[in-house]
């Protein structure tokens, strides 16, 4: 198998970085109960009962909130790509 160039590997790597940015930028548009609900279950991979224990909560209201967690960083994900989307069109009014 052919190996990646050199500048493949630095497009990968910026691609990753940018998706990190990203996302740590949408997750602090959540609100923090939605925020540390998501942050517990993706990027902590506890459980719902561990969540539930964790925060003193219902493990249905902590499925709720990371599902309307997940929800809302999608979007919000979605809007600051259109946003970045406009900035690097051609033409683009700010």
């Amino acid at each position: 198998l052919p190996q990646p160039s050199r500048e493949a590997n630095a497009l990968t790597a910026l691609e990753a970085r940018d998706r990190v940015t990203l996302v740590r930028a949408a997750l602090e548009r959540l609100t923090p109960s939605l925020r540390t609900a998501v942050v517990l279950r993706d990027l902590q991979e506890l459980s719902y009962q561990e969540i539930a224990a964790q925060l003193h909560l219902p493990e249905g209201t902590v499925k709720s909130r990371i599902n309307r967690g997940r929800a809302e960083l999608a979007r919000q994900i979605a809007r600051m790509r259109d946003s970045q989307d406009q900035v690097l069109k051609p033409g683009a009014k700010a």
